[in-house]
């Protein structure tokens, strides 16, 4: 048989160290899930939430809004919605999927820059101010911004509160022809989303692997248990990792 080392434990060639246990913060434990780690009780656990009822938990994964696709719109690879405007079936609403915003966290301010403007596809349309910096978002395709939302100025919390009600962000309008290709129904974006979770969540252990010396052991040691990636990971970090995944 075909054994592998890590972190001093000897196993099969074939099994799977649990992500936790390869970022060193558990001393042993491998997978039998194939790292489908939504439902895994160690790792509700070590985010802070409850295996029974998945309560919400602003500082660790998200479990508030992640679930939530409502059908009457469409989503960006980059966790943006648009959905067309009830009173101009021309121009669009934007804000960010529930996904985004539960990972977002604290929203302390939402900049949208000049009004109106012509933006091409991928430069800035809007940026989320957060405790750890800024999440840039770029246009979904290219547009005009022609309205923001005047609400957040004063309540930037509705984009975590609300994120596809009241915490829109922009309204912006096609030009050359774009807002058809390449969006996501409600269905498919929830199987990214699935994906972009654990991606998400392996990048934080091999950042957090890297760092071990520094971190140590946090279960089982006799300690408390760290369930916050902020905490873990450092702002810089968990920064990055944000702007990975909503842009």
């Amino acid at each position: 048989m075909v054994m592998s080392y890590e972190h001093g434990w000897i196993f099969p060639e074939d099994a799977l160290p649990c992500v936790w246990m390869s970022a060193g913060l558990i001393a042993y434990r491998l997978c039998d899930r194939e790292f489908d780690c939504d439902g895994c009780p160690l790792d509700l656990a070590l985010r802070g939430v409850s295996p029974t009822t998945q309560s919400d938990n602003r500082t660790a994964v998200p479990a508030h809004h992640a679930a939530e696709f409502p059908e009457d719109r469409v989503y960006s690879t980059g966790h943006l919605w648009l959905q067309e405007c009830p009173d101009n079936g021309t121009n669009f609403r934007v804000g960010l999927d529930g996904f985004a915003s539960d990972l977002v966290g604290a929203c302390l301010a939402v900049r949208c820059g000049r009004i109106p403007r012509r933006l091409s596809q991928g430069r800035l349309v809007f940026e989320l101010a957060i405790p750890e910096g800024t999440v840039p978002m770029g246009a979904p395709f290219d547009c005009e911004v022609v309205r923001w939302n005047q609400g957040l100025s004063e309540n930037p919390q509705r984009v975590n509160t609300d994120p596809y009600g009241e915490g829109w962000i922009a309204q912006i309008v096609p030009t050359d022809g774009g807002a058809s290709d390449g969006f996501l129904s409600a269905e498919e974006v929830r199987k990214q989303a699935g994906m972009d979770l654990r991606g998400f969540r392996r990048r934080a252990a091999l950042y957090l692997l890297t760092d071990t010396a520094e971190v140590g052991a946090c279960l089982p040691d006799g300690g408390e248990v760290l369930t916050d990636l902020r905490l873990m990971l450092g702002g810089a970090r968990y920064l990055q990792l944000l702007r990975e995944l909503a842009h």
